[in-house]
């Protein structure tokens, strides 16, 4: 298997530059391999290991980066259902008091209508 499997090329980059070779975002994916390959200080082991642990530092910080998104999406939904209910409420109020006025003035006419005035 090779020790490039599941390595994208920011984790060859970081590989090469650990490697002590000068790398830039110009050069492509198999270009990275080469440098790699015929650096000085390359050991397929250590390189493996190496590989191993840049790939699942990456991973990780991709799953946190991931929970971060997820709790700012449920922070957010949050805060809407809290404006939502709070112009509900406003809105209910403001109906209620309406509605209230509205029974006033029906029992005014009822008591109108049942006294005779």
């Amino acid at each position: 298997m090779s020790i490039f499997a599941g390595a994208r090329k920011s984790d060859l980059k970081i590989l090469a530059e650990e490697l002590g070779q000068t790398v830039n975002d110009s050069h492509k994916l198999k270009d990275l391999k080469r440098i790699i390959l015929a650096s000085k200080e390359y050991d397929e082991e250590s390189a493996k290991e190496w590989m191993n642990t840049i790939i699942n530092e990456r991973k990780e910080r991709e799953v946190i980066a991931e929970q971060k998104r997820q709790e700012e999406i449920a922070e957010r939904r949050r805060q809407d259902e809290i404006q939502i209910a709070e112009q509900k409420r406003q809105l209910d109020t403001r109906n209620g008091s309406e509605r209230m006025k509205w029974n006033f003035s029906c029992k005014k006419y009822a008591l109108k209508q049942k006294v005779g005035l």
